[in-house]
């Protein structure tokens, strides 16, 4: 049997030690801070604490997408050493940098026409992805090959689940999802956004709630009525946070004290360069395997 490569973007999210426990291959984004240039790399290039502290003191970094080049440079060793690829590519909901993907198989299935090479649009952001990409580590090494675990990840990413919110709502509104008005009065009232990720893997307010208490009551009790297993839920949850460690670790409590079983406990990681970018510090961001995405939402 062919020898395959389990692939996937720095912007999974997680932290540098749990992905060198994980059997995948990593290509990192790069974005640019006070005109220096980083590489979106765990946060080893440039602390995350850091990073979040130079956007509170009002700098604005810059990201770009992986291009084709940059991604024809690095499968293109990993085939030749005859391996074919499967990579887990951030959601096209948010970025088209899966266009960039699919242009760089196509250029690399002339140069190597042996190889399989499949694309998985992950329809989910950040240590969603990497929860993706962690269950995916798993079957690859139970011993599933390139075309199962690729049908498997297309038939199962839609469970990953994720509610994120930042009492901060100035960033979520520059990325369009609420008015600044909105924004400025929210801040005043202490109204905290949840967004949740849809079926198109695009980040939608599905409600505004008055305080941070009953902001993480809420993502327990919604995360309650729709893991898989319910109480006896025995997989992987992921928090992810921009520099707001006391909040998400008090989320970690609550939801290990309703979910004893789940596997290796809550793990919390930093949101890294890329996304967090776009949603700010100050940020938590909950992941895990459900039912539905957007449970009971009406528009």
């Amino acid at each position: 049997m062919t020898d395959y490569i389990l692939s996937a973007e720095s912007t999974i999210d997680l932290d540098v030690d749990f992905v060198n426990e994980l059997d995948v291959s990593i290509i990192k984004s790069n974005y640019q801070l006070n005109d220096t240039a980083y590489l979106d790399d765990f946060g080893q290039s440039l602390d995350m604490k850091e990073f979040y502290e130079n956007m509170r003191n009002g700098a604005t970094p810059s990201t770009s997408m992986i291009n084709m080049n940059a991604y024809i440079e690095y499968f293109r060793p990993l085939l030749a050493e005859g391996n074919d690829i499967i990579h887990i590519c951030l959601s096209s909901g948010l970025s088209s940098q899966i266009s960039s993907l699919n242009a760089a198989f196509d250029s690399l299935r002339e140069e190597f026409p042996d190889r399989k090479m499949y694309a998985v649009d992950s329809i989910m952001a950040s240590a969603g992805v990497g929860l993706l990409v962690t269950k995916l580590s798993e079957l690859k090494n139970e011993g599933l090959s390139a075309k199962e675990l690729y049908n498997w990840a297309e038939d199962n990413k839609l469970h990953v689940i994720n509610y994120t919110s930042n009492e901060n709502l100035e960033y979520v509104a520059r990325g369009g999802r609420i008015s600044k008005t909105a924004a400025s009065i929210g801040g005043v009232l202490h109204i905290c956004p949840l967004i949740e990720v849809d079926n198109d893997g695009k980040m939608i307010v599905t409600s505004k709630i008055r305080t941070r208490k009953k902001l993480l009551n809420t993502m327990v009790n919604k995360m309650e009525n729709n893991i898989i297993g319910g109480q006896d839920y025995d997989e992987k949850v992921f928090i992810s946070t921009a520099d707001n460690i006391e909040v998400a670790e008090k989320l970690k409590s609550m939801i290990e004290e309703k979910f004893p079983n789940i596997d290796g406990g809550v793990k919390i990681f930093n949101i890294g360069p890329t996304i967090g970018s776009h949603i700010g510090p100050g940020t938590i961001a909950l992941f895990y395997w459900g039912e539905e995405r957007m449970l009971g939402y009406k528009k």
